[in-house]
């Protein structure tokens, strides 16, 4: 059903992921502020005509919704600004400032509840409601479950933190609807302090949505690392090209849906330059046009068939592959000079250590490498971003 409708109103044609991505974004956002709208304008009249502060709360909270469908719609535009001089990356997190000012939305409406629902648990008051209210105000939960239901089902379309967002924004509209709904029945009957307790219940649960969501948000805009899926599927892509010998140092940077990338890739050291600068070429069109990310490739000469090069790769395999410090070594080159004679290699270490930790850690290697006398040890450690 959620597909047929929108496929209705935003057919999939052939225009970029990206456009068509912004597009479900900015139609789910004027979706759920016209039903918002709706909504709030039946909670506040219904809360107004009984004056249960759950009802006018409950209204407040559906009026921010309309705010933060608002900044969704908002936010969607923003990412799809191509870069200019000032953001030479784009506009994609434009998007986490939208779901970090919706979190912030719902924070402050909790807060707006805790001191409403402590007055009213303090002096209760009888309300005057009718059947029909309720039934109204079940309706609305009704809708606002499906508006929530269908925001989930566009984020998870397009992958997106906002929609996300806005539809745990319209869940606990719902949520809070049905306690509202639950004071209303229990005033009917003689009981009207569940009001303020309904009240206090969608408060907390709103900070604690609010938090969590703001959490996401933040980790976004300071930049998380990328997931063990995506650095899988670039190495994958990069070794499956003919002349790769190793991959490695793996980065990437996220704007949005705008991924920018850097690799290390091993390829033999005979290769001439003109060979090395069309396979890093070829990595970077399989890469874009395998993940539509924009890679930038440095080259790793190395010698796979020099025999002290196996050697120290076999040491390394039996020696060093299972220290629970380490989580790869790679790029083991031989520099075998009148004046210089070298071991270099690159190490990946476990995330936590500190620097003490891994100093240690590359002195203990290099003392354990003592069956080649007269090579000094060089030992690169990986930054903790690059994988």
């Amino acid at each position: 059903m959620f597909q047929s409708f929108t496929d209705r109103f935003v057919p999939n044609t052939k225009e970029s992921a990206h456009i068509y991505r912004t597009k479900i974004g900015i139609f789910q956002g004027w979706v759920s502020v016209t039903v918002n709208g709706i909504l709030f304008v039946l909670k506040l009249v219904i809360g107004l005509m009984v004056g249960a502060v759950s009802v006018i709360a409950d209204a407040v909270h559906t009026f921010s919704d309309v705010i933060s469908s608002a900044v969704v719609v908002w936010g969607f535009k923003q990412a799809q600004k191509p870069a200019d001089k000032e953001h030479p990356y784009g506009h994609g997190r434009a998007e986490y400032i939208a779901t970090l000012i919706i979190a912030i939305l719902l924070c402050v409406a909790g807060i707006e509840f805790i001191e409403a629902a402590f007055e009213r648990i303090s002096n209760p008051q009888l309300i005057e409601v009718k059947w029909w209210m309720i039934i109204v105000l079940t309706v609305t939960i009704v809708l606002k479950e499906i508006t929530a239901r269908y925001a989930k089902f566009l984020s998870s379309k397009v992958a997106s933190g906002t929609l996300h967002a806005d539809a745990w924004h319209h869940r606990t509209d719902a949520i809070s609807s049905l306690l509202v709904v639950i004071a209303m029945i229990a005033g009917i009957y003689g009981y009207p302090a569940v009001d303020g307790w309904a009240g206090l219940g969608v408060s907390l649960f709103l900070i604690y949505t609010g938090f969590d969501i703001a959490r996401d948000a933040v980790d976004d805009l300071i930049g998380k690392p990328p997931t063990s899926e995506e650095v899988e599927t670039i190495r994958q892509i990069i070794m499956k090209i003919n002349g790769v010998l190793g991959v490695h140092d793996i980065t990437v940077h996220s704007y949005g849906q705008d991924k920018f990338a850097s690799v290390h890739v091993e390829i033999d050291a005979g290769k001439t330059t003109a060979e090395a600068h069309d396979l890093a070429e070829n990595v970077e069109t399989q890469l874009m046009e395998g993940l539509n990310v924009a890679p930038t490739v440095h080259i790793d000469p190395v010698y796979p068939d020099n025999p002290m090069v196996t050697e120290v790769q076999t040491f390394l395999d039996d020696h060093w592959i299972n220290d629970e410090r380490i989580t790869g070594y790679h790029d083991v080159r031989i520099v075998d000079t009148e004046n210089h004679h070298i071991i270099l290699f690159g190490i990946r270490v476990r995330p936590g250590l500190n620097k003490s930790q891994i100093l240690e850690c590359c002195n203990e290697m290099k003392d354990s490498i003592s069956g080649f006398p007269g090579y000094e040890v060089d030992i690169k450690v990986s930054h903790p971003y690059q994988f």
